[in-house]
């Protein structure tokens, strides 16, 4: 590898530790902490309707990079997810933690998407794709492991503002580190045309079925996100202190698994094997969550760890199984790729809204996870990379 590229990557890894620590910190107490403000009804709204605004913009990314350019529309995104975390920390008003919220719900995404831009322009060799791409998420997923521990010393009787503050602080780094990536040239911008865009991933069923896993996993990430901290907070009574250290537990999959995965991808087996094992495992896993009503640390540390065994599969093999099949100047194709995101959080709180009018909640699970096992529907049809 280059060493200007090799330089330009590890400015990225380091600045993915500084947004992923800025994003972790927040990503589980979100949904506890609006609860406090809302019902769980309108805790389901907000998520759903930042998703929706957050889904028109992201149709409209490449446009704004074009426009703007990909440096400092990174830069402006940054001071405006600074200015909404910081008004999640003080402000005490509904409306105000509403507004604050939706705009971070929004800005987060966009800067994930830029980052992926940065990413995918330094890393065009696709016999390194699948390493690089573990590499990128491990980096990003050891932070992840990391930080529900620090929420538990963070978060005491019941006061957030000190978790959005240490969230506040990771993006002062991030921003200078930005300013290191000045030199990488835009990419050839593609606009997203939704018609055309869609016919591009229905005419290719390898796209179509990667994007689908994708969006399968994308909805995972969104229920549990939003209703497990809920769940284990309010209804099997654990504290904040020893939910951290459960959700630190179950995270660890993502830093144990994801490179060694990526590599076998890459040298060996292909994405379709894995991607079908991480949908039955963690299927399987979520289902069985709804049986479980106990209040003991290690039977719901184990059990969430085991469906992010599952979860770690089924993001490196989709990660690692898109990025090689497509360009870094198909910013319409990544665009549409990277909607899953919000569109899961529509759909996800949906989905368990609507659920919840026929069971109680501790049945929710059982929804999710049988949607998990329909995933290997999609990655049994791909034409494996190997």
């Amino acid at each position: 590898m280059p060493f200007r590229q090799s330089k330009l990557l590890n400015t990225l890894f380091l600045s993915n530790v500084f947004i992923s620590f800025h994003y972790a910190l927040i990503i589980y107490v979100n949904s506890t902490y609006l609860s406090n403000f809302f019902s769980e009804t309108q805790v389901s709204a907000l998520y759903i309707i930042g998703s929706i605004i957050n889904t028109a913009l992201l149709l409209y990314a490449s446009k704004i990079l074009e426009k703007i350019g990909i440096y400092k529309f990174a830069t402006y995104a940054i001071v405006i997810e600074f200015l909404a975390t910081l008004g999640l920390a003080l402000s005490t008003t509904p409306f105000l933690i509403s507004l604050y919220f939706i705009t971070h719900l929004v800005i987060i995404s966009l800067l994930y998407f830029n980052m992926d831009m940065f990413i995918e322009d330094v890393s065009k060799d696709n016999s390194l794709t699948g390493s690089i791409r573990a590499t990128y998420l491990t980096v990003s997923n050891a932070t992840i492991v990391l930080a529900p521990a620090l929420v538990a010393l963070l978060l005491f009787r019941n006061d957030y503002s000190l978790v959005y503050m240490a969230s506040c602080l990771f993006l002062v780094p991030l921003y200078f580190f930005f300013k290191r990536l000045k030199k990488i040239p835009n990419p050839i911008v593609k606009h997203i045309k939704v018609k055309e865009t869609l016919s591009e991933y229905i005419k290719d069923k390898n796209l179509y079925n990667i994007f689908i896993s994708n969006f399968l996993l994308q909805i995972f990430y969104a229920y549990m996100i939003v209703y497990t901290p809920i769940y284990l907070e309010k209804y099997i009574g654990f504290s904040w202190s020893e939910i951290g250290l459960i959700f630190t537990i179950m995270l660890l999959p993502f830093i144990l698994f994801e490179v060694p995965i990526g590599e076998l991808a890459d040298d060996k087996y292909g994405e379709k094997e894995f991607l079908t094992i991480g949908f039955i495992i963690m299927g399987l896993a979520t289902i069985f969550i709804s049986f479980v009503t106990v209040k003991v640390f290690w039977i719901w540390a184990t059990l969430l760890f085991i469906t992010r065994i599952g979860a770690s599969l089924v993001e490196i093999s989709t990660e690692s199984y898109f990025f090689k099949q497509v360009n870094p100047e198909k910013t319409d194709v990544i665009s549409f790729f990277r909607i899953t995101r919000p569109i899961s959080f529509i759909v996800g709180p949906l989905l368990a809204t609507l659920t919840l009018q026929f069971i109680p909640f501790q049945y929710i699970f059982i929804c999710i996870g049988s949607v998990m096992i329909v995933g290997t529907h999609y990655s049994l049809a791909l034409k494996d990379t190997k």
